[in-house]
C-alpha cells in the first residue's frame, strides 16, 4: 500500500494537533503540510500533490470555488470537509459522489484515508 499524502487545513491548534498525532501513526500517511492561511491552500495543493485535504469549514467563496474547479479537473486529490462545529464530516473528490461521514470513528477514519473508497463498498 502506497503512502498518502494529506494536507490539513483551516483548522484550530488544538484539532490541528490531533489530527497530526493521529495521521502520524498510520504508516500509510504523511501530513505533507498544515495550512493556516486560507489564500495559502490553492498553492500548497498545487505544489504538494496530496491525496487528501482535510478541511474545516467556513472557507472563502474564491477558495470553495477554486476547490470546485479543481475537482473536476483533476481525479487525484480527495477531500474532506469538517464543518465548523466538527460534528458533519463529507468527503468529494471527482469520482466518487459526495458522501456524509459523519458517524465514523477516529479508525474508520483513518481507514478511509489509508484507502480507496471505491474498495471500502
Amino acid at each position: 500500500m502506497s503512502i498518502k499524502r494529506v494536507i490539513l487545513a483551516n483548522h484550530s491548534r488544538l484539532v490541528l494537533e490531533a489530527l497530526h498525532r493521529a495521521l502520524d501513526k498510520s504508516e500509510h500517511l504523511e501530513v505533507v503540510k498544515e495550512v493556516i492561511n486560507n489564500e495559502e491552500l490553492p498553492f500548497a495543493i498545487q505544489r504538494l500533490c496530496p491525496d487528501w485535504v482535510i478541511v474545516s469549514l467556513p472557507l472563502p467563496d474564491p477558495i470553495l470555488s477554486w476547490i470546485s474547479t479543481l475537482l473536476q479537473n483533476d481525479l487525484s486529490v480527495r477531500f474532506i470537509f469538517f464543518s465548523d462545529d466538527y460534528r458533519n464530516v463529507k468527503v468529494k473528490w471527482q469520482t466518487v459522489p459526495e458522501q456524509d461521514l459523519s458517524d465514523l470513528s477516529l479508525k474508520e477514519f483513518i481507514y478511509i484515508l489509508e484507502k480507496d473508497l471505491q474498495q471500502i463498498g
